[in-house]
């Protein structure tokens, strides 16, 4: 679901495209600000706290102490007004009520910190969003609205590293029948403005931006007849895995609604054990289980071993499925693409003449497309992120996406008849 504005006004004069413009640079600056608070705070509790204790690196327990403070911190945050707001599985959230906000990013704040699977653009969307409904709190509901999904993008475009990406995802919206197409030049504004305050103009810096690629990929010149065909296969593996990442989701979504707070605590300890046995017993790195996976990406290019590979996927399988239904709030996107590289370089390990470039932007797009059902926007991503390889890589971002998206179109159409529920075919729902 993507609750935007779908009656914004008719025709948006030219004050919109300057409004556009500050709500812009306010989402993004806010939006930026939350992402250093989450940064500091990983490295506060993840490394700063262990060295003062005298320990090189987090203890087993540490890890595990920390999910389950997070799980509490969930429990109280649910108690408050809005009650931590909408599960991840629900889709993008641009018009949560003020007075909600403070449950949502508390839990979202315990979520990222202490290391829950989820990616941070969910909270950011809501951040965005928060920032533009304090800025026009005495407009019309129309107009509040519009500048909500305004602050919304340019928020969520600062984790992208570019505004191409989020560009790409309200043009998606648009097609759908989501968005107004009136709104588009607004958000197109909004964008650019909130990439400035990353990049700057004139002799400030700006503050920075997130880097939006896979290094150590090799090169990739031409396309080779081989690996289209294991480009399809994989697809559809990563795009069930994704499917049955969703489906542990759900049925953890399930028991929350019955009892959300045992449902919180065991899916902190189901995580917590997870990442340990796979730390301790085949010596993975820990980022490669718990966080939204972008800085553990680079070590699966080069990961040698494929058991250790499996083991990084079921893994990270489970907690990711496990947060996105038990109460955890955060993004989906980025876990699913963890998946989607992993999945790729166990293929290039099991079949040593399938690049490895092609199968990651395979299973980016794959994973991607079966969480949001926007595959015109996953094939991007896969693009910006494995990219440096080569533009051959192009093919195969379509190929995952395209399959991707079917896919999860089949898993819904038996989930309705299941259920003899029609199922929307919306974004993130």
């Amino acid at each position: 679901m993507v609750d935007i504005p779908a009656e914004p006004p008719e025709s948006l004069p030219i004050k919109a495209l300057a409004l556009a413009i500050v709500v812009g640079l306010i989402g993004a600056s806010v939006a930026t600000l939350f992402l250093w608070l989450i940064e500091e705070g990983q490295a506060l509790f993840f490394t700063d706290l262990p060295k003062v204790f005298g320990w090189d690196s987090a203890p087993g327990w540490w890890i595990a102490g920390g999910l389950l403070l997070s799980a509490l911190i969930i429990i109280a945050a649910q108690r408050l007004p809005g009650h931590t707001g909408a599960s991840p599985l629900t889709g993008f959230h641009f018009t949560n009520p003020v007075q909600a906000v403070p449950s949502i990013l508390l839990a979202a704040a315990a979520t990222l910190i202490f290391g829950a699977s989820l990616g941070p653009e969910g909270p950011l969307i809501v951040v965005g969003a928060t920032a533009g409904a304090l800025l026009m709190r005495r407009a019309e509901p129309n107009v509040l609205s519009m500048v909500m999904f305004l602050g919304g993008i340019a928020a969520i475009g600062t984790i992208f590293g570019n505004p191409f990406v989020t560009a790409f995802m309200i043009l998606e919206f648009a097609a759908m029948g989501l968005a107004p197409r009136v709104i588009l030049l607004p958000a197109f504004v909004a964008l650019g403005a909130g990439y400035l305050t990353q990049i700057g103009w004139g002799a400030w810096a700006g503050i920075g931006t997130h880097g939006l690629s896979v290094p150590g990929l090799p090169d990739y010149p031409s396309v080779q007849p081989g690996d289209l065909l294991g480009g399809i296969i994989l697809a559809v593996v990563v795009g069930l895995a994704t499917c049955l990442a969703r489906e542990i989701g759900e049925r953890a979504s399930l028991l929350g609604q019955r009892r959300p707070t045992a449902t919180i605590m065991l899916a902190a300890i189901v995580t917590a054990a997870v990442a340990l046995a796979a730390v301790t017993w085949f010596d993975v790195e820990v980022d490669q289980i718990l966080f939204s996976g972008q800085t553990g990406m680079p070590a699966l290019i080069t990961e040698t071993s494929i058991t250790t590979l499996i083991v990084i996927i079921c893994g990270k399988l489970v907690v990711y499925g496990v947060a996105l239904g038990s109460g955890f709030r955060g993004g989906p996107i980025f876990p699913a693409t963890f998946i989607g590289v992993a999945c790729g370089a166990l293929a290039g390990l099991l079949l040593t003449d399938l690049s490895i470039s092609a199968m990651a932007a395979v299973g980016i797009a794959a994973a991607a497309t079966v969480m949001t059902r926007l595959p015109f926007t996953s094939a991007l991503l896969a693009m910006l992120l494995v990219g440096v390889a080569g533009a051959a890589i192009a093919p195969f971002a379509i190929i995952g996406a395209v399959v991707g998206f079917v896919i999860r179109a089949a898993v819904d159409r038996l989930e309705s008849r299941r259920t003899s529920v029609p199922v929307a075919v919306q974004p993130l729902a």
